[in-house]
């Protein structure tokens, strides 16, 4: 370890306290007066330069401070500036001739929102009233929007009879109590919508069976069902 510190203010302050030691007695341990002089002298030296050092920063933190208020009111003022150049851009008959005399970038067309997804993993629930609750998911991309469900049945085999309108459901999960007594097989189209887009509707069949049952099955492009859904 350094008898004689190495950071600067602990340096300064040894050898200050050294020199008032030293020149009591510079024979006592073994100096020269003038060599202790010269210390002395550069002690003196290094006191003063930190002073103007101090002053210095002292100035510099204020002239810091100084500049980054300046450059803060300057943006708020450019902002407001900036604002009502857009505000009259946008209201004038050629808003891109604003934006070039004003010297800024017109702003950028959004990019189109992606379509909804395609619902899939349908369950069922058969309620003791003969209703049905029917529930899916559809995993719709980021910046979908505001989705609803729109949702279609045709009961029977086959197509002769047409999808009817049921309900914009506005949850993955919905309540059919429009089913007439005794049929076999409901078909469903479930459409996801957008108000700019619709997704790739699915399809899914339900069949009713002895025993108070509702069992989901696949169903074709066309609707026609066809084996155990996934």
């Amino acid at each position: 370890m350094s008898t004689i510190p190495r950071t600067n203010d602990a340096a300064l302050t040894w050898c200050d306290e050294h020199v008032a030691l030293w020149a009591a007695n510079p024979a006592a341990v073994g100096l020269e007066s003038n060599e202790v002089a010269a210390l002395a002298a550069l002690v003196q030296m290094v006191q003063n330069r930190k002073a103007d050092f101090v002053a210095a920063r002292t100035a510099w933190l204020g002239a810091s401070e100084a500049y980054s208020s300046g450059i803060g009111s300057m943006l708020d003022t450019a902002s407001v500036l900036l604002a009502k150049v857009r505000a009259f851009a946008r209201g004038s008959a050629d808003p891109a001739l604003i934006y070039q005399a004003a010297g800024i970038p017109a702003p950028a067309d959004p990019s189109p929102r992606p379509a909804p997804g395609t619902p899939t993993g349908f369950k069922v629930e058969l309620l003791q009233d003969g209703d049905i609750t029917l529930s899916f998911k559809c995993p719709n991309p980021p910046r979908t929007g505001a989705t609803v469900y729109r949702v279609e049945r045709r009961l029977g085999y086959g197509q002769s009879q047409p999808f009817v309108f049921v309900v914009n459901a506005k949850e993955r999960k919905f309540t059919d109590s429009g089913i007439p007594e005794g049929t076999a097989i409901a078909t469903y189209r479930i459409t996801a919508e957008t108000a700019t887009k619709n997704g790739a509707p699915a399809l899914f069949a339900v069949r009713f069976g002895s025993g108070n049952q509702a069992t989901i099955i696949a169903a074709d492009e066309s609707g026609q069902p066809g084996g155990m859904a996934a």
